[in-house]
């Protein structure tokens, strides 16, 4: 198996380091417009593996042919949020980024799926999934899965054991949590739980700049969810074409993820008040989108 990463900064160095630490891999490329970054990257890398016992080939360069033969390929490359800024202000700046990946990637590796953890996520998503013209079950995004993961810390936080549980719509602040479908155990106050997860993110970059362990875990375990084929559901950002009654938009929805990229949306029975929540959230895309010229 040959992994991909566009994009050789924190985010993307540390999910390639969780991901050779726990999959059995064949090959991993990091391609990074700072060639001397991915370069040195893939050499740490390579010391690392080794002291694993393990001899995945490891390579970094600014090349985008180095990415031929992807079974998946990581894009994380853009500006970082910084503090004070919502996902939705990268908007404009990081969908030129996403074009010129997208045309890299066509041209090198055209088979590949495609993961896509550039913010704002769902907006970026679309874009790729746009650009490169590939079907919509190879072109995803991380976000929800994330927002789903500092959920369920907050509610441990608060005294809760969370059983089943996750968030959909917008990675941002239109995000929300389907709490008809939720299984928590204990007296924990959900509000409050879900409120402090939509703000929880900016207050880790206050504190060190960015979040990256955190994505990291996450985009694993939807590589594995590939890789490995295990049939998953995990919340994911996908381009919806009718399902829960929206269509030409990316945004964060239960789906089965496995070697063929999103094999299944999941669509759950929500209340009215959710489904209003999830066309928010689809609303709200739409319109950056649009500024975007899509």
């Amino acid at each position: 198996m040959k992994l991909g990463f566009v994009g050789a900064g924190r985010i993307g160095s540390t999910t390639a380091f969780t991901c050779i630490q726990h999959l059995d891999l064949d090959e991993v490329v990091l391609v990074d417009i700072v060639e001397d970054l991915a370069v040195g990257e893939a050499m740490d890398l390579s010391h690392a593996i080794v002291g694993l016992d393990k001899y995945a080939k490891i390579v970094g360069g600014s090349d985008y042919s180095l990415l031929k033969g992807c079974d998946l390929i990581v894009v994380s490359a853009g500006l970082a949020r910084k503090p004070g800024m919502t996902r939705l202000d990268l908007a404009k700046k990081n969908a030129e980024i996403m074009r010129s990946v997208a045309k890299n990637i066509v041209k090198h590796a055209s088979d590949s799926k495609i993961l896509v953890v550039t913010n704002p996520l769902d907006v970026m998503t679309y874009v790729m999934w746009k650009e490169t013209g590939k079907d919509r079950r190879e072109v995803f995004g991380m976000g929800s899965l994330l927002d789903t993961v500092r959920l369920k810390e907050r509610i441990i936080a608060l005294g809760g054991k969370p059983r089943r549980i996750f968030m959909m719509g917008e990675h941002g602040d239109s995000m929300f949590c389907p709490k008809s479908l939720a299984e928590v155990e204990g007296e924990v106050d959900l509000d409050r739980a879900i409120e402090e997860t939509r703000g929880v993110a900016m207050e880790v970059i206050k504190r060190k700049g960015a979040t990256f362990y955190a994505p990291a875990v996450c985009i694993y375990r939807m590589v594995k969810a590939v890789l490995e084929d295990t049939k998953e559901e995990i919340p994911t950002s996908v381009v919806l074409q009718g399902e829960y009654g929206i269509s030409d938009v990316a945004l964060g929805v239960p789906a089965i993820l496995g070697r063929d990229g999103v094999e299944r949306i999941v669509e759950y029975d929500l209340t009215d008040e959710e489904k209003a929540m999830l066309m928010k959230s689809a609303e709200i895309l739409k319109e950056r989108l649009k500024e975007l010229g899509y």
